[in-house]
């Protein structure tokens, strides 16, 4: 017990003992919002994960398609998977008010963290993370949008249209049809006469 404390704020009370600070009230009712949160967030942004891949997908010519998958597994891997415990460590490093000590020297595992700044700091990595993806992920829509709309431009310029390709087929083959049993006609005609 530590007696003539002159952080400890509380009135006439100037003495502290070495221990967790009692838990408030609070903490309890605020764990299901959390959790609730964090389960419509996380599907929230499950959501994206097949779009993704279909985007990936359809931009990418037929012949390239597989090379393209392995290099988006890779850059996944080595730009996310392994520096992303570096710096969330490192962060979270930040909020601690304890270090440990080793036994042969030097310090050792963080044992109190100030939960308010961890939180903080742990959580709002995360967002501006996320941010940071979306507002990367605009300018390429807004590109792809663009050349589809000059791909469909082309495309109706050059012939008229994708989409009536193959009707243009099916009157050709039906005009051909016609012209064929109107050529057996006439010279079934021609067969008669003579």
């Amino acid at each position: 017990v530590f007696s003539n404390c002159s952080c400890v704020g509380v009135a006439g009370n100037f003495t502290a003992a070495t221990s967790q600070c009692p838990d408030k009230d609070d903490c309890d009712r605020m764990f299901p919002y959390f959790l609730a949160l964090s389960v419509i967030t996380s599907f929230i942004i499950s959501l994206g994960g097949t779009p993704g891949y279909m985007f990936l997908i359809r931009c990418i010519k037929p012949q390239l398609k597989s090379l393209a998958l392995g290099f988006h597994a890779l850059a996944t891997r080595t730009l996310a998977g392994i520096p992303a415990p570096i710096y969330f460590g490192a962060i979270i490093d930040t909020t601690c008010l304890k270090w440990g000590q080793k036994r042969c020297g030097g310090t050792g595992a963080c044992r109190i963290y100030n939960t308010t700044a961890y939180r903080i700091a742990y959580l709002g990595l995360t967002l501006s993370l996320r941010t940071i993806s979306f507002i990367i992920c605009i300018p390429g829509f807004i590109l792809l949008s663009r050349q589809l709309k000059e791909e469909e431009k082309k495309s109706i310029l050059t012939n008229g249209g994708t989409e009536l390709e193959p009707l243009r087929k099916e009157q050709c083959v039906v005009l051909n049809s016609d012209h064929a049993a109107n050529a057996t006609e006439n010279s079934s005609d021609k067969h008669v006469q003579l």
